[in-house]
């Protein structure tokens, strides 16, 4: 009789010592775990792939693009006053006067307001200078053999109004240095204290 109670005891004990023993269970464990793996190799594909990817774009030399000048807006030579007394009666507006040919030429530029008026400045037989205020030295506009000089003349009765034009001046030894003063001779033309840019 003791023998047959321990082998019906016997059973009980082992599912005692193996718990979960349970066979669904087992399953969706390593449902779980290996769904978890998946998801991290995934993961781990992904930034390797990316950083790979990154490293690709950094390794490849990109096309060299000149950097973008910034256009900078000229400075009227004179005061807004001086300007608008030259304007009402030489009929033209000052819009710049500056260096240019690495400071070796010094490039006015003026618009026509009244072409009557503005006549002055488009007169070949007169010569224009700039007088350089610290040293008296005359500045003219140069001569080039097949060009002629750098100016604009009225030989085909060509003046339009509210069009920009030039004069280039020679600058020997860059004497005149950016923010140094001049006055602008043409003819009965004259006007004192232009700042050079």
């Amino acid at each position: 009789m003791k023998s047959s109670h321990f082998s019906e005891k016997a059973p009980e004990d082992e599912k005692e010592r193996h718990p979960g023993g349970n066979p669904l269970l087992v399953i969706l464990v390593l449902v779980i775990c290996t769904t978890a793996f998946l998801a991290f190799t995934a993961s781990v594909a992904k930034a390797d792939s990316k950083t790979a990817a990154q490293t690709a774009e950094q390794a490849t030399p990109k096309p060299w693009k000149p950097p973008v000048a910034v256009p900078t807006v000229p400075r009227p030579p004179v005061d807004k006053e001086t300007a608008k007394q030259i304007a009402e009666k030489w009929g033209i507006e000052l819009l710049s006067l500056r260096l240019t040919a690495a400071g070796y030429m010094i490039d006015f530029r003026f618009k026509v307001l009244d072409i009557e008026k503005a006549k002055i400045f488009f007169d070949s037989r007169i010569k224009p200078h700039l007088k350089v205020e610290k040293s008296n030295a005359k500045l003219p506009i140069p001569m080039a053999a097949k060009v002629g000089a750098f100016r604009p003349t009225n030989r085909g009765m060509n003046i339009k109004s509210n069009k920009t034009y030039y004069m280039v001046f020679g600058n020997p030894d860059a004497h005149v240095k950016s923010g140094e003063k001049v006055t602008m001779v043409i003819g009965d033309f004259k006007a004192e204290n232009l700042t050079v840019n």
